[in-house]
């Protein structure tokens, strides 16, 4: 246990099951933009736990073992996180998935750590958040062994609907009244921390003074998200179970495909950002043991289903 709030680099918290060949890359993404990472493991099978614990073992992340739990288990993993990250000192916090990439659109490159601190630094701001950006399938039918933000160059416009979704930080301390009066379960929504009128800068404005705020063009960051991928792919998270339920926003998976798979604007990555996160890569792959990167490729290729899932 470290001195509480003595951290000033920021925690990113998730909880990811099956999550296995994107892991490396969504690290090293993350690690480059200074974040420290805390995950939980819900995955009950499969080779995930083995990445994870090589992951935590050679120092990349911190893990917690979340197994335990396989109904629902988002919001409470994500108050058990917070807690650990109360424990381990942190000052600040924030949760995303294994789809999803924090990039400031503003100021030097890899600047994501630094631009949570300095927002949840100024006066009177509790929490801040970032939107979606969504990437679409750009019509590919297949999964392919390259980076996802490399492969996937086609994203949604400023005014779709899911461009209203929104990933939060927050101030360890801010949080920490009503974590004391529901220690268990008391994240309010599984993407994050509540969004205040006056406390919550939302890609840098209060909605209080901006409520139009949601339609407009992206200021200061955007969280890259990466819902659909391949046909294929998201033919595979549906039979997992991910992303879509009875009570969520898009309950089948061809409402999940249609407000997601967004290919309006080409928008790649810069040469030096791709060559920069494939060095990153390249730097955790060779802490790795090579036995632990053939466990990284989805399971219907390990399988030998190889096709296009129809």
């Amino acid at each position: 246990m470290r001195i509480p709030f003595s951290v000033n680099r920021p925690v990113i918290c998730a909880i990811m099951k099956l999550e296995q060949p994107y892991l490396i890359e969504w690290v090293a993404w993350h690690k480059l933009h200074g974040f420290d990472l805390m995950i939980a493991d819900n995955c009950s099978a499969g080779p995930q736990s083995a990445v994870l614990q090589a992951l935590r073992d050679a120092g990349w992340i911190r893990l917690v073992d979340w197994r335990h739990d396989t109904v629902l288990p988002q919001r409470r993993a994500y108050s058990y996180l917070y807690w650990q990250a109360l424990l381990h000192g942190y000052r600040y916090l924030g949760f995303m998935d294994a789809d999803e990439f924090l990039e400031p659109l503003d100021g030097p490159p890899w600047s994501g750590a630094e631009l949570v601190r300095s927002l949840l630094s100024r006066p009177g701001v509790r929490s801040v958040a970032f939107r979606w950006v969504n990437f679409g399938s750009d019509g590919k039918e297949a999964y392919d062994d390259e980076l996802v933000t490399v492969r996937f160059q086609r994203r949604g416009t400023h005014d779709a609907p899911t461009a209203r979704w929104k990933k939060s930080f927050a101030r360890v301390s801010s949080v920490l009244r009503k974590a004391l009066r529901d220690p268990g379960q008391f994240m309010p929504h599984p993407h994050g921390f509540r969004i205040s009128l006056r406390r919550t800068l939302v890609d840098g404005m209060t909605l209080d003074k901006h409520p139009a705020a949601m339609p407009m063009e992206w200021k200061i960051g955007w969280i890259r998200h990466y819902a659909v991928k391949s046909r294929q792919e998201l033919a595979d998270k549906h039979a997992r179970g991910g992303g879509f339920t009875p009570s969520s926003e898009a309950p089948s998976l061809d409402e999940y495909r249609v407000s997601r798979d967004q290919n309006d604007i080409l928008d790649p990555l810069d040469d030096a950002t791709v060559g920069a996160l494939r060095a990153k890569v390249s730097e955790i792959v060779r802490s790795l043991d090579p036995a632990v990167i053939a466990q990284t490729r989805p399971l219907f290729t390990q399988r030998g289903r190889g096709s296009a899932a129809r």
